[in-house]
């Protein structure tokens, strides 16, 4: 694998080797990676004289580690259930590569709150957070959130905060969490105060921003969610009075528009991160010289106290429905409708499954890591070109209970150590994913089992199949009620695309039900049995199987230009 992930564990272990050397311990066996309940550890035993005892395995620090819960990192083959002994009704799946398919690869990630600039575990030395983040591919990055516009203060002068501040940002946070993206290869787009109307201010931040993120900055935005900063519902978010529309949000970002121009001449800027066409439609018709995206926040699960016929409630049924798939097409549809009209691509800055506070019953589940796979890659299918689920580095106990990742210590003192839970194991799984452009899919069936397609740029392919449906159910069922898929070869490829692929290797999530704490990955691997010599060609379908609760990610590389495409 090309990831720098490997490149990070690698050098911990060379790091762990250097130090036994120095203070003199006994010389060591050669050394390889393996996992151990979610965890990369260091594996060989030390030598001495005969008859000496073995000097003991030193412990890793935890700062050395990958915190994975449900992650097998040496899986063995991966083995699907024969077509045959399928018993459900069989699926069929095409695709096509249609002009101006968003890209993948670097795409997805992770939004923070604005106030997480400030986080010791940036570039700390005792943290795993680099490390966990390079498990991501190439993560996007974004900081905003409503702790911008309320509660975070930036002074690159050591100004003393005001009252109102709960966290100072400083130019020395900047230039730590750049050299986390650096790492990680990430490209970063933050929001800038607009609550406290001081344009000056947050031109100070973009500028400073520029310098320490250079190339990676992908843009700047003036305010997270402009359409709730005087709303009679949350009277407590409230940054602004009933006064307050798109007109004087226009106002305002022409006057922060300018200031940006004076400090950092020519900085990207997007916006307005907000779901309502209105407030889209603000955003560009204001003008501003350098916009690059449009960006749109959403979260499906909306409905906190709704009746039970609504489909946005916080509930599993509704989170594994696939009328929410259905949903999610028509609201990115909105989305890019607009970015198109004014010639930006829509970015998805921010997203997850609910906005409704607290713990809810889809909080840290198996179905929000299911959800988690459908709707990156049905918004990717709908036009969104950058999507970043909101996480915080608070602690996993009492922190937000919708976080792909947190840290493992006390709600008062959260430490340096972060873990991922199971949304972070299906952005993982993305992460395997090759770069390249999604394809348009067309399943058969009620939607509970979908197929996505992602064609790479080296003329790969992978096949993701989600299968929403129950897998407690499933454990209960004699057959297991697994399911063929038969998949088509993708239509309107490129003229130099091969004619055919040879199945390499997969990766699959499972839960043992919708509500688990934990879900299971398996590192890619070969496949077994009947799949183990499978191919796909335009002529040639191929069938595979597809399991309750599941995602199963195949990979496809291409054959040889005088090979034959062999019985798949």
């Amino acid at each position: 694998m090309t990831r720098r992930r490997w490149s990070i564990a690698a050098s911990v272990v060379v790091a762990v080797v250097i130090v036994l050397f120095v203070v003199g311990t006994f010389a060591q066996q050669p050394r390889a990676l393996f996992g151990d309940g979610g965890l990369f550890r260091p594996d060989g035993s030390s030598t001495s004289s005969p008859g000496a005892e073995p000097t003991p395995e030193p412990t890793p620090e935890p700062w050395t580690e990958l915190n994975l819960p449900g992650y097998d990192a040496d899986p063995g083959p991966l083995t699907l259930t024969p077509v045959a002994d399928a018993a459900g009704e069989p699926i069929t799946a095409s695709f096509a590569l249609e002009p101006g398919a968003s890209p993948i690869g670097g795409t997805v990630g992770l939004s923070f709150d604005a106030v997480e600039l400030a986080s010791e575990l940036w570039d700390s030395p005792h943290s795993n957070l680099t490390l966990m983040l390079s498990e991501l591919d190439r993560p996007a990055l974004r900081f905003g959130g409503n702790g911008v516009d309320r509660r975070m203060w930036w002074t690159s002068t050591d100004e003393p905060a005001p009252s109102w501040a709960d966290v100072t940002v400083t130019p020395a946070d900047l230039e730590r969490v750049a050299a986390v993206a650096e790492d990680v290869d990430s490209l970063v787009t933050i929001d800038l105060d607009l609550g406290h109307d001081d344009p000056a201010r947050a031109a100070d931040m973009a500028a400073h921003a520029r310098e320490a993120f250079g190339d990676r900055l992908l843009a700047v935005a003036i305010g997270n969610e402009p359409n709730g900063f005087f709303h009679e519902n949350q009277p407590q978010l409230a940054v602004r009075d009933e006064s307050w529309g798109p007109e004087p949000y226009q106002e305002s970002l022409r006057e922060y528009s300018a200031a940006l121009e004076k400090a950092s001449p020519g900085i990207p800027v997007a916006g307005p991160g907000a779901y309502d066409t209105t407030w889209m439609r603000a955003f560009t018709e204001a003008e501003l010289p350098n916009s690059v995206a449009l960006t749109m926040h959403w979260y499906p699960l909306w409905d906190c106290k709704g009746p039970a016929s609504s489909i946005g409630n916080p509930a599993l049924d509704d989170l594994t429905s696939p009328a929410l798939r259905e949903r999610t097409r028509e609201l990115v549809d909105l989305g890019v409708g607009v970015a198109e009209e004014n010639d930006l691509p829509l970015w998805m800055e921010e997203t997850g499954p609910t906005s409704c506070p607290g713990t809810n019953e889809t909080s840290r589940t198996h179905a929000q890591a299911l959800w988690t796979s459908d709707f990156t890659l049905t918004a990717a299918e709908a036009g969104a070109e950058r999507l970043a689920f909101h996480s915080t580095l608070q602690a996993c106990k009492g922190g937000a209970p919708m976080s792909p990742i947190c840290a493992t210590g006390t709600l008062e003192d959260p430490g340096l150590i972060a873990a991922g839970r199971t949304s972070y194991l299906s952005l993982m799984q993305l992460g395997h994913l090759p770069e390249g452009r999604v394809l348009a899919p067309h399943v058969s069936g009620d939607g509970a089992v979908m197929v996505h397609g992602v064609y790479g740029d080296d003329g790969s392919l992978a096949i993701i199949l989600v299968d929403l449906r129950d897998p407690q159910a499933a454990n209960d069922a004699a057959d297991g009620d697994a399911v063929a898929v038969e998949l088509s070869a993708p239509s309107g490829l490129p003229g130099d695309a091969p004619q055919h692929w040879d199945l390499t290797d997969g990766s699959r999530l499972s839960g043992e039900a919708f509500d688990a704490q934990e879900s299971v990955l398996t590192a890619p691997a070969e496949l077994g049995g009947e799949f183990a010599d499978a191919s796909l060609a335009p002529a040639q379908p191929l069938s595979v199987t597809s399991e309750p609760g599941t995602v199963t990610l195949l990979r496809l590389a291409p054959a040889s230009s005088d090979a034959e495409p062999s019985d798949g």
